[in-house]
């Protein structure tokens, strides 16, 4: 049992060392972010500084008016030996030219390095007086009190409100307690005083390094922290950046991967599948019905063209066909895709069958007058073409279905009476009476 008791003492006391020496070491960072906090630390105390001086010439001035008032009441011949009053308008005056030297500094938008170093050399040496001032103050009170308030209010103060690196803190404490170490001996004449002062003192100002130590490494984590904060914030910024620009091109490549598939390679007009996203596209857009001409073209013994000429000739019938129909087809806010092989279709939309049927056999005369040689047509020594003509009302998909239909059967008509020709679906029928 007094060996476990032992063990948890041996423990505890580890413990307390690893963060004593954590608080010793203090942060660990590159020359450049620990140069950062310096500067981040330095503008810290000057805001603070600023405040202090101003509760300081507040604190003193109260302080000379309660010694005068005190003086004036005991009939006191000489303000000037005054010890204590001469402190209070030391420290008063001290406090009033710091603020304005802090003022000025802060006036000065873009200040240089050197301007920087003696400016923050000035501040370390009014907290350096601060803690010296209440160290005199302290000795002139152990002819009369005999404590050492005045010194410790200082040094805490200094400790709690002021941010310093651990060589820093340390410099600040040297000349104060040199001044009241050595000074004491003078001043206090009881020896067990004395003693005394030494031991409470020397526990006292451990503890009131410790606590600067865990302060200021507190405030350089919590720097650390959002600097690394800011730094991942601004490459999850960056990432977010690329991914949006890498989206914008996947969506580029997408779009284009798309226009691709609904455009013909060879005549470079819509395919069938372009024909069809035409179509939703319409039906979408347009709530109701709507007049919907449709014309089916078809090349006229195409299959003898490419057995006789070869098929590369038979593409260039293609594609010159596809943009003569075209250049008819655009200017009327029609619509022209190539349905398959030698097979185009056409769209216009609210044309009445006159109209449609003048413009199929305007595209039909166009590609006649093109005049590409074609021996081996039954029909005549040029290449021509068959169209068919279906006009109604679509809705639905279904509607379309039934026009292609219809087109398709007055294309056969047109090929069936002799091809270079236009048929119109429901003419034959319409003049039989039926």
């Amino acid at each position: 049992m007094k060996i476990h008791t032992f063990s948890l003492k041996i423990l505890c006391f580890l413990r307390f060392v690893m963060k004593l020496l954590h608080v010793l070491v203090g942060p660990s960072a590159s020359p450049e972010k620990l140069q950062l906090l310096e500067k981040d630390v330095f503008n810290v105390n000057l805001q603070r500084c600023k405040l202090f001086a101003k509760i300081v010439i507040l604190f003193e001035a109260i302080m000379i008016c309660i010694n005068l008032t005190t003086s004036f009441a005991n009939y006191q011949r000489l303000i000037f030996s005054n010890t204590y009053l001469i402190l209070y308008l030391l420290l008063l005056i001290m406090s009033v030219i710091m603020l304005g030297y802090m003022h000025w500094f802060e006036r000065i938008k873009d200040y240089t390095e050197r301007q920087y170093k003696w400016f923050r050399l000035g501040l370390l040496c009014f907290v350096c007086f601060f803690g010296v001032w209440g160290s005199v103050i302290t000795l002139l009170d152990q002819k009369g009190y005999g404590h050492v308030m005045a010194f410790s209010v200082n040094i805490v103060c200094v400790s709690i409100l002021f941010l310093a690196s651990n060589c820093t803190i340390i410099k600040l404490y040297i000349p104060p307690i040199a001044v009241l170490f050595i000074g004491l001996p003078f001043f206090q004449s009881s020896m067990d005083t004395l003693i005394g002062h030494y031991i409470n003192l020397s526990v006292f100002l451990f503890f009131c390094w410790l606590g600067s130590r865990m302060l200021y490494n507190s405030y350089a984590a919590n720097f650390f922290n959002e600097m690394l904060l800011k730094e991942s914030n601004h490459h999850l910024a960056l990432k977010i950046e690329e991914n949006m620009a890498i989206n914008e091109e996947l969506k580029k490549v997408n779009e284009k991967l798309q226009y691709l598939s609904f455009i013909d390679e060879l005549t470079k007009i819509p395919n069938r599948r372009g024909f069809q996203h035409f179509i939703q596209e319409q039906l979408d857009n347009n709530q109701g019905k709507r007049n919907v001409s449709l014309m089916m073209l078809d090349i006229d013994a195409f299959k003898q063209f490419n057995d006789h000429y070869g098929h590369l000739e038979g593409d260039k019938v293609i594609q010159s066909a596809a943009s003569t129909i075209q250049q008819l087809i655009a200017p009327r806010d029609g619509f022209l895709s190539r349905f398959g092989g030698e097979e185009f279709v056409m769209i216009v939309f609210d044309w009445n069958e006159d109209q449609v049927y003048h413009l199929a056999d305007e595209i039909r005369k166009a590609v006649y007058s093109m005049g590409i040689v074609h021996e081996y047509s039954p029909v005549t020594n040029r290449v021509t073409v068959s169209i068919g003509i279906e006009t109604g009302d679509v809705e639905h998909p279904l509607d379309i279905e039934r026009l292609l239909k219809n087109a398709d059967f007055a294309l056969y008509q047109a090929k069936n009476n002799g091809r270079n020709r236009v048929e119109v679906f429901g003419t034959a029928e319409r003049l039989l009476g039926r």
